[in-house]
């Protein structure tokens, strides 16, 4: 795990503010994504937000910090307000400070017309007129579908459907290119320029999986959703540690971090991702009850993968 261990009899108090520092919505965690940067906050039930200023994308909108302000693409998977409450308070303080192109709020087809409902509402109980009510760009996304970004044409993203305890979905962001076909590598670069000339298709599109981010999800999804571990980094929650919470897991909607351990295990050399980025713990925890946790039931072959977002 990318996090120093921790002696294996080590003691926190869920009531202590100190170890349970992290549980400051407002607190920002950075953690190393590889070619990009995260940062953000995710503790279940008070917020989530994960921000990946490379890519110009932010996963939910739990809070809205100011550092997500700039981002111009916003996925949400699910309407639960400890992932979505701050959506709008995000396209208002893109208009505070003068951000005049608009921002992208991608949300599952499903609850779009309610969300559209929602942010209307919030509008007209904030002072705004009905009649001068505008939408911003809110986008419905239908699942399993590659759609380019608004202002990343160089990225593609795909929704996918995940279960958990009212409608929810997960993303993957992938680079999108084009690659020579093997069949025409090492030909002199005016070879190339005649087939083109001729109608010959020599390039070959390459999409590459770069994050996938779940906000909620049981813990089956990690294995019906299994292209998730093509990415090279994976973000998934983690609610439930103990061993005791297996069905609180499941009666929640969340994941188990047994549930976890066994998809990785069932999956085995099928996972391809470098990173599994675990955030969402319950508030009842602190920090070295977390890691230690981790530390314990993770399997030996993905531990080095592992980063706590705490």
């Amino acid at each position: 795990m990318r996090f120093l261990p921790l002696p294996p009899n080590s003691k926190d108090s869920s009531l202590s503010p100190e170890i349970n520092a992290h549980h400051n919505a407002l607190r920002q965690i950075s953690v190393d994504g590889g070619s990009f940067g995260l940062s953000g906050f995710s503790i279940s039930g008070l917020a989530s937000y994960i921000q990946v200023p490379e890519l110009d994308i932010c996963f939910d909108m739990g809070e809205c910090p100011l550092s997500a302000v700039s981002l111009d693409h916003v996925f949400l998977t699910h309407a639960h307000g400890d992932h979505s409450r701050c959506l709008m308070r995000h396209d208002s303080l893109r208009k505070m400070i003068g951000i005049e192109k608009p921002a992208f709020y991608y949300v599952p087809e499903s609850i779009y017309p309610v969300a559209c409902d929602w942010i209307r509402a919030e509008a007209i109980f904030e002072g705004v007129s009905p009649a001068r009510f505008a939408l911003p760009s809110i986008i419905p996304v239908a699942n399993n579908i590659w759609l380019p970004l608004e202002y990343r044409p160089d990225l593609l993203f795909r929704a996918f459907p995940v279960r958990h305890s009212l409608p929810s979905i997960g993303f993957t962001v992938a680079l999108h290119k084009r690659k020579l076909k093997d069949e025409f590598l090492g030909l002199h670069s005016q070879d190339l320029i005649r087939l083109k000339a001729e109608g010959t298709e020599i390039t070959r599109e390459v999409i590459e999986p770069k994050i996938t981010y779940i906000g909620d999800c049981i813990g089956e999804s990690l294995l019906d959703q299994s292209h998730i571990w093509e990415s090279d980094t994976v973000v998934l929650e983690c609610t439930f540690l103990d061993s005791d919470e297996v069905p609180m897991a499941r009666k929640k909607g969340h994941t188990h971090l047994f549930e976890l351990v066994h998809a990785l295990e069932v999956m085995g050399d099928l996972v391809k991702c470098k990173r599994i980025v675990l955030k969402h713990f319950s508030m009842k925890y602190g920090r070295k009850h977390i890691l230690n946790s981790i530390q314990r039931a993770m399997p030996e072959r993905f531990r080095d993968r592992v980063i706590a977002l705490i």
